[in-house]
């Protein structure tokens, strides 16, 4: 997985290939595997790549959707949110809350549409088309208890992230009432006290004690403003580099890319895949699953190696079983290696020697043939035996031919073979 975000989370409209990306890799999602800042045309290539966008780029409304078709989703959006936003609606871009349908109450994310479809294009030309787009923070789920989507006073919990975007250090604040980014600075006379004013319901607000009682409370801050952020607020922040805020963004339910810049169904099919995967692969909550399939891999394997075993015991067995046999038969024979073809040779050893005739003697053969064109006043002129075969050939064809006589032999369990003008017979045990 890539993940992408503009450099410095910078606002500033993209130059074409050469715009200047923070860019992270991860093989689980979970772990930078390597980061950087780089050109669009140098980043590394991948099949999964997460573009995430600055928090002021985004505008979060929160608005019930009537029960209305997917077709007319857009427009109904556009009707419910065209007397809160500054610019024309055609002009945005909106994306609903993960997991809600019409009918519903809902966070919508509004970003300006050209400054998106310029970043795509110019990722796109560098030849690494976005899967995916995700925000860098999102309204917050209410607290048990609370009224849904920050309704009334009560904003717990909420997560303040200072960061550096342009030239600027900002404060981003998220909660159930939906996200707000304040410049992080006293230059302009703004006090600590004032700043979290604006940011927290209560007006008396101490941030000393807050640190004490509002457990649900997170400050985080880059490492390169930490120091900042501390100074100007008073308040004890935890250090998250923005290449792991970028990681945890990626790894949220939230997906940007609708309506207008919606994915193919094949794309969003791989796309949903691949995160299904990854997550299996990654979770706490599938390690279970996983170690049960490891476990039952292994009892697989163990169980079908044993069976091999098993079955060359048995084999090896029966090959004994069939050595000893053929030197109990025959005593001479010391080594044995083909038992059906040495017990064969021997038995025909003994009927040459009893005089009685075998399948390889040319009597039999000739029997055999004349047993097969009995009925036919066929015959051949020209006779050959060698090396338990018979050649029979220049036939004088009257009613039967010889392929039939062939025919006739290999149903009678005979090797016969018809070539030219001759027919060739052996025994079926006997070796072409």
């Amino acid at each position: 997985m890539l993940i992408l975000a503009p450099a410095n989370l910078s606002l500033a409209e993209p130059q074409g290939r050469d715009v200047v990306v923070d860019w992270v890799r991860s093989n689980d999602g979970l772990m930078v595997l390597s980061h950087g800042q780089s050109e669009a045309a140098e980043l590394p290539a991948d099949k999964d790549v997460v573009l995430v966008l600055p928090p002021r780029a985004l505008s979060w409304h929160r608005v019930e959707v009537p029960k209305v078709g997917q077709a007319r989703l857009r427009a109904v959006l556009e009707g419910l949110l065209e007397d809160r936003l500054l610019d024309d609606v055609e002009t945005l871009h909106f994306a609903i809350e993960p997991g809600r349908r019409p009918g519903q109450a809902m966070w919508v994310a509004v970003c300006r549409k050209p400054w998106l479809a310029r970043w795509l294009q110019a990722l796109e030309g560098a030849g690494r088309p976005v899967s995916r787009m995700v925000p860098a923070l999102w309204p917050l789920p209410s607290a048990p208890g609370s009224p849904p989507g920050g309704d009334g006073l009560d904003t717990s919990p909420s997560l303040h992230w200072a960061h550096e975007e342009g030239n600027a250090v900002w404060l981003t604040s998220a909660s159930p009432a939906g996200v707000s980014s304040l410049p992080l600075q006293t230059a302009n006379g703004t006090s600590a006290q004032a700043l979290l004013g604006a940011l927290l319901p209560s007006t008396d607000f101490d941030p000393f004690s807050a640190q004490d009682e509002a457990q649900e409370m997170r400050w985080m801050a880059d490492p390169a403003v930490a120091s900042m952020a501390e100074g100007v607020l008073g308040l004890r922040f935890e250090l998250v580099t923005r290449h792991d805020w970028m990681l945890q963004a990626a790894a949220s339910e939230w997906n940007l890319a609708q309506f207008s810049f919606a994915l193919s169904a094949s794309a969003r099919h791989g796309q949903r895949w691949r995160g299904l995967w990854r997550r299996w692969r990654t979770s706490p909550a599938w390690r279970p699953a996983r170690w049960g399939l490891a476990a039952l891999v292994l009892v697989q394997l163990a169980g079908l190696n044993t069976a091999a075993w098993l079955e060359h015991r048995s084999l090896q067995s029966k090959e004994a079983q069939v050595r000893s046999m053929v030197q109990q038969s025959f005593p001479h024979v010391t080594l044995v290696l083909d038992a059906p073809a040495q017990m064969r040779r021997e038995v025909q050893r003994l009927q040459q020697a009893s005089g009685v005739l075998g399948p390889t003697d040319l009597e039999a053969q000739l029997a055999a043939v004349g047993q097969a064109g009995a009925e036919a006043r066929s015959h051949p002129t020209r006779l050959q035996f060698g090396n338990g075969q018979t050649q029979l050939g220049a036939w004088q064809i009257v009613d039967i031919s010889p392929e039939r006589v062939a025919a006739s032999l290999q149903s009678s369990g005979w090797q016969a073979r018809w070539d030219g003008d001759s027919v060739s017979v052996r025994s079926s045990g006997a070796n072409p």
